[in-house]
């Protein structure tokens, strides 16, 4: 066979195979599209804030995904991103008519809480101790907490570095009373009252019964935490 023969017969089979390739190329753009912007709305983010890496792809039949008839959707559990399994579910007037896998690996680029200064543990979280700073976010989507709302008012539960994003299990709510603080042991007995200063043997809300003690005599009580600096104990 010569070369010209050769030639001829090489350019016939990838122009045959053009278009199965172009085919193969819009549908996993397609499909990284879709998904992108999923994550973009569930983020409540701009699609060229989400990265997209397609891993697996589903073969979607080419009509479907030009009519717009595949939406995605989230697997079981809360939103995550970095590796993982979605759905491309197929849908005529509302009707699932098949659902297909895809695979890939998910990111966002967006502004997290940020600490400006080391916070200490127990230190009340306020404004000025906070600076949003965009990161490329992954796995650790569930940890970390996006919103300053959920932040401001609250206490590091232990110490947080500078330039550390805040994650969940960083901060909680700050109770009325920590442990060791000072208050009044209000003791109340048939319409009897003395007060006593005392010390928080442990935190509280209010409401809630916490015990004290007396400094003086290392007595401890159970009593109702009424106020940040008070403590009233029933001897009945």
């Amino acid at each position: 066979m010569n070369l010209l023969v050769k030639y001829i017969i090489n350019n016939a089979l990838i122009l045959s195979m053009l278009p199965a390739v172009l085919q193969a190329s819009y549908e996993a753009d397609k499909q990284v599209d879709l998904v992108a912007e999923f994550f973009a709305e569930q983020l409540h983010a701009s699609i060229d804030q989400i990265e997209i890496e397609l891993i697996h792809m589903s073969r979607i039949n080419q009509t479907s995904l030009q009519n717009d008839q595949i939406e995605v959707q989230y697997g079981r559990g809360e939103l995550n991103l970095g590796h993982q399994t979605l759905w491309m579910v197929h849908k005529v007037n509302g009707r699932v008519q098949k659902r297909y896998p895809i695979t890939v690996e998910v990111y966002a680029n967006l502004a997290v809480p940020t600490a400006v200064r080391n916070i200490s543990r127990l230190e009340k979280l306020s404004p000025e101790l906070i600076v949003m700073v965009p990161q490329r976010i992954g796995r650790e989507y569930r940890r970390l907490i996006l919103n300053t709302d959920l932040i401001y008012g609250k206490m590091a539960t232990q110490l947080i570095r500078e330039g550390r994003p805040i994650e969940r299990n960083m901060v909680r709510v700050r109770p009325a009373v920590l442990l060791g603080d000072d208050l009044q042991i209000i003791l109340m007995d048939q319409g009897l009252k003395l007060e006593l200063p005392g010390i928080a043997k442990q935190e509280g809300h209010i409401g809630q019964k916490i015990r004290v003690q007396c400094p003086a005599t290392r007595k401890e009580f159970r009593g109702i935490l009424e106020n940040q600096n008070e403590v009233v104990v029933s001897l009945r």
